[in-house]
């Protein structure tokens, strides 16, 4: 069993950047044995075309596209939060998705960052995209069908004065991600708010159980993509131990985060979502408990008490995958739509005129003036937990202090009550791809 990862003095939404940065690199390549580490699983699933910014320093604005330089093949990085860590909504899935395996989107491209700034300022800005080289270039620098992640070929960029080689850079919109920028317009719709006020990235942020990407999370080989690495039970077993339960990346992060509303979209995030935070929703579901069931009952996750009384919690709204089931999703949209209106009726999902979004749980932040990767809009209205203050900075550890022992307690317990790994992850296979 490994160790827990150490507590330093640093905000959990700071400290798992620098852990989960080089994660799968101290996983898997500083390894003692006996032999591979589960986590090792994921360099199975090849290298992919990979970029970095000109400049040394994270971009001065939002936007992810800047002037950027092809630096040849790699393994992606482990996956933090994506977007503010105060959204109110938070959609949960298994793993991150690894666009460059599929044959229609091998022009995809990854980040190589060296910054753990310009690492943080990625995911905290990206919304709805991921990047990726245009067509043209793609294959004018030698990319085509033959380019596959398991033949490691680098593309043939030109090197330039600098010896770096330039390449082009655009947004590649991402079908889960405007899924869920479409939810929030229907929401913000129903509250009167005009079109794009609700963001992805501001109104809602989305993470995963498991931070390395894979295109499918499955232990059986796939008929149709004989190339396709499936785990084995125990790989499964050994990264779920390591990444959810014994570094608890998502969980510390979520119980910092607070957020109102968690979504939780197809059956088999469900059965792991439910599996592992059993002990925690009310109702308990049973294990394996059918999506319309699930969608018939209200859920919330208790997050507990704090030192003044208060008592947080959380709406778990679930539905079909959308881009697995898109027939059943379809169906299951307006439920979804009308349990999002009736927290917003509720007060725990209202908009806040003084920010143009919807209010932000309870709870201080420090991400982004902490890393310097642009200012926090939403500083002057975050309320802290008891004995925090709102923009938690280095030169205040006392507050940083109290807020971080709180969030601790709060999520004391739960993968020690979760039933074991084997029996909780059983039915988890990617159903939806």
């Amino acid at each position: 069993m490994p160790d827990p990862p150490a507590v330093t003095r640093l905000p959990i939404e700071v400290e798992l950047l620098f852990e989960l940065m080089p994660c799968n690199a101290l996983r898997t390549s500083q390894y003692a044995g006996p032999g591979a580490h589960p986590c090792a699983y994921f360099r199975s699933w090849g290298t992919y075309h990979s970029y970095d910014y000109d400049a040394d320093e994270p971009p001065p604005d939002p936007s992810i596209v800047r002037p950027s330089h092809y630096t040849g093949r790699m393994t992606p990085l482990p996956e933090p939060l994506s977007g503010c860590r105060k959204a109110p909504i938070l959609a949960v899935g298994i793993n991150p998705n690894l666009p460059g395996w599929w044959p229609g989107s091998r022009n995809s491209l990854t980040p190589d960052f060296d910054s753990v700034r310009q690492y943080a300022h990625y995911f905290r800005y990206r919304g709805v995209f991921k990047p990726e080289l245009p067509d043209e270039a793609y294959r004018a620098f030698g990319g085509g069908p033959g380019d596959g992640p398991l033949e490691g070929k680098p593309l043939t960029v030109p090197e330039d004065a600098q010896g770096r080689r330039e390449i082009p850079v655009q947004e590649q919109p991402q079908r889960m991600y405007l899924v869920y920028q479409q939810l929030l317009d229907a929401l913000g719709a129903e509250l009167g708010l005009g079109p794009g006020t609700l963001t992805v990235g501001e109104d809602l942020s989305y993470g995963n159980m498991v931070a390395c990407a894979s295109a499918k999370w499955t232990t059986r080989p796939d008929p149709h993509d004989p190339d396709l690495p499936p785990m084995t039970g125990g790989r499964r077993a050994g990264i779920v131990g390591e990444c959810f339960r014994t570094r608890r990346h998502l969980l510390r992060q979520m119980f910092q985060s607070l957020p109102a509303v968690i979504l939780v979209l197809g059956q088999s995030t469900a059965n792991a979502f439910t599996g592992e935070l059993a002990s925690r929703l009310t109702p308990v579901p049973a294990p394996e408990t059918p999506m319309a069931e699930l969608m018939a009952t209200e859920v919330r996750l208790v997050y507990g008490t704090l030192d003044d009384g208060e008592e947080l919690d959380a709406r778990v709204l679930f539905a079909p995958h959308p881009t697995g089931n898109p027939d059943d999703y379809a169906q299951a949209r307006p439920l979804l739509v009308e349990q999002l209106l009736h927290e917003a009726r509720g007060g725990r999902l209202g908009h806040d005129e003084r920010i143009g979004h919807l209010t932000r749980p309870r709870g201080s932040c420090s991400f982004c003036p902490l890393l310097d990767i642009g200012p926090c809009a939403y500083a002057d209205v975050l309320t802290p937990l008891p004995g925090g203050s709102p923009a938690l900075l280095a030169d205040a550890p006392a507050p940083a202090a109290a807020e971080k022992r709180t969030q601790l307690r709060l999520l004391d317990g739960i993968t020690e009550r979760a039933a074991p790994v084997t029996d909780v992850w059983a039915h988890t296979d990617d159903r939806e791809a």
